[in-house]
């Protein structure tokens, strides 16, 4: 025999689907003396990425300049967006010592990632093993 359904407990159902498993808390906003810190740590001999921004340009950064770094890391984390800008690698083909150039497996890739997304990763990583 046919019973008509509960409409109560379907919508109990739709909520407990709705509920995420874990609540995650999200990451704290960054300092600029966290950013600067990081900034400081960086090798000055990396290659830059596609924007051709060095780590010795961010080294020198005014105050004005490091605010605004900050204030676009803590909006990535807030919206918990990450931009397709800061997702762009440049690709270099390195020939490996003593290889025929003309093979292509004679040469290896070295992906150049943008100076600013790998400093807002390490950022995010500190941040994920303190908390």
């Amino acid at each position: 025999m046919f019973t008509p359904q509960n409409n109560d407990q379907n919508q109990e159902v739709e909520l407990e689907l709705e509920t995420p498993i874990h609540q995650q808390d999200r990451l704290k906003p960054f300092t600029l003396k966290e950013i600067k810190k990081e900034i400081k740590k960086c090798n000055h001999k990396k290659a830059p990425g596609i924007d051709l921004i060095t780590v010795t340009m961010l080294k020198e950064l005014h105050q004005k300049g490091l605010q605004n770094l900050q204030y676009i890391f803590n909006a990535i984390i807030r919206l918990e967006y990450w931009p397709k800008a800061l997702k762009q690698a440049q690709i270099i083909m390195i020939p490996k010592q003593g290889e025929n150039p003309i093979d292509v497996t004679s040469y290896r890739p070295i992906s150049l990632l943008l100076t600013i997304s790998k400093i807002l990763e390490k950022l995010i990583l500190i941040r994920i093993n303190k908390e």
